[in-house]
């Protein structure tokens, strides 16, 4: 039997848990034993058995990789609003802190990195400076790595692509590239408010700084003299034309409706969510569904552990209990509700878990609240990979291990056919 990873489980677990992350880490043992079975349990179906079976091993092992050692993820505790709008400003800032212009660079002549290790040459510009003036000083600059050109941020009104585009007309012909940054930071940190203006950056202090001066030769000059600290004015400052990046973020945070935001990032939700729908089971029926796997290559756990050699055909319930029992069912019908709430597992160890292959988008959370509260358990959603892993054709089912075998066992819905309107695919 061709198969494909269980990344597909987990991916399940991470798109049906994602909306409700606050109650995932608690049920550790379900997530150590989803882990456990990323081993081995890749099941079902994939277009040829070579390229499957490679992708199911490197999947795995991937998953193996990732997860040894790792802390518990931050995300799952909370997801507090912050108001505090600087504090979200900076962090964005920081997050992209120096949005370099590499995309202009030809892939064969790429720009320039700046050398840490260095005195860094800054170079406070803005285009009040004028067209020509800035040639001149990106001409100069290029092929120094120890000189960095900031900009503040865009013009009044102008985008971000705009700027981009302004500099690309002005950088064309020279290379490589000069570095150039937005960062309006810099500015803030050294107190810039007039350009041009040179700062030499020395493990985090000014060692020397000049206003009303664009030539990095004469400022190598006075360096090479030994000239350190404020040298004062030499030349003609002007008024930065840009705004300043950071605080146009921190205005713009600071006016959003965070709440109704939220609100309609909730509504959207639903209206976009596409339902894995499948048809309702005219009988009882049970399938079963052969694990069986041959590995095309070693299945080797972080520290070592050798899980499935080479070539060896395993079926992964002879070395590990499934240890779940799947509830699947359409809770848009009261009677599909009805099924699922009466079907009992014969592993009464099994950990139940109910998936649904649709939701009422009206109802939306509220409705998923009343369906949990119902059942008085948590409720997911069913998605493409477990759909297919499963080879899951109608509902109302349940899956559960059955020997070596896994066991699809759908069941009958008793409902007047007139009175039932089955929704469309994907819902």
């Amino acid at each position: 039997m061709t198969i494909k990873s269980l990344a597909g489980l987990m991916r399940f677990f991470n798109s049906s848990q994602r909306f409700r992350y606050r109650r995932v880490w608690n049920r550790s043992c379900l997530f150590v034993l989803l882990l456990s079975m990323s081993m081995l349990l890749s099941i079902l179906i994939g277009h040829s058995a070579a390229h499957a079976e490679e992708d199911w091993l490197t999947r795995s092992q991937t998953i193996l990789n990732d997860l040894e050692g790792q802390p518990r993820p931050s995300w799952l505790d909370s997801n507090p609003h912050h108001p505090d709008a600087q504090r979200q400003a900076l962090d964005i800032i920081n997050g992209s802190k120096l949005i370099a212009l590499k995309a202009m660079s030809h892939p064969s002549k790429p720009t320039s990195e700046v050398q840490p290790e260095k005195p860094l040459r800054v170079v406070f510009i803005s285009f009040s400076l004028g067209e020509s003036v800035l040639k001149g000083i990106f001409e100069e600059a290029s092929g120094q790595d120890d000189v960095l050109l900031v900009l503040r941020g865009p013009k009044p009104k102008q985008k971000l692509t705009g700027l981009f585009a302004e500099l690309k007309a002005l950088l064309k012909d020279i290379e490589p590239l000069p570095n150039i940054v937005i960062d309006p930071t810099r500015f803030q940190k050294w107190g810039v408010a007039t350009v041009p203006e040179i700062v030499v950056e020395d493990q985090g202090k000014a060692r020397l700084r000049v206003k009303g001066v664009t030539s990095l030769g004469w400022l190598k000059s006075r360096q090479a003299a030994g000239r350190q600290g404020d040298l004062g004015q030499f030349g003609e400052v002007y008024q930065i034309a840009e705004i300043d990046l950071l605080e146009a973020i921190k205005h713009r945070l600071a006016a959003m409706d965070w709440p109704r935001k939220q609100q309609q990032a909730i509504a959207r939700f639903w209206g976009q969510r596409r339902f894995e729908v499948l048809p309702v089971a005219q009988e009882d029926r049970d399938r079963e569904v052969d694990l069986t796997v041959t590995a095309p290559r070693d299945l080797i756990t972080p520290n070592g552990q050798l899980i499935i050699r080479a070539g060896q055909t395993v079926n992964p319930l002879d070395k590990l209990a499934f240890g779940l029992c799947l509830i699947i069912f359409d809770a848009t019908e009261q009677t599909q509700i009805a099924i699922a709430r009466q079907l009992s597992c014969r592993d009464k160890n099994a950990r139940v878990l109910y998936l649904v292959t649709q939701l009422s988008r009206q109802d939306g959370w509220d409705g998923l609240k009343t369906l949990e509260n119902s059942l008085q358990s948590p409720v997911y959603l069913l998605t493409p990979d477990v759909r297919q892993r499963f080879q899951l054709q109608q509902v109302p089912a349940l899956v559960e291990q059955s020997g070596n075998r896994v066991v699809v066992r759908e069941r009958k819905v008793a409902m007047p056919a007139a009175n039932h309107q089955p929704t469309a695919a994907g819902g």
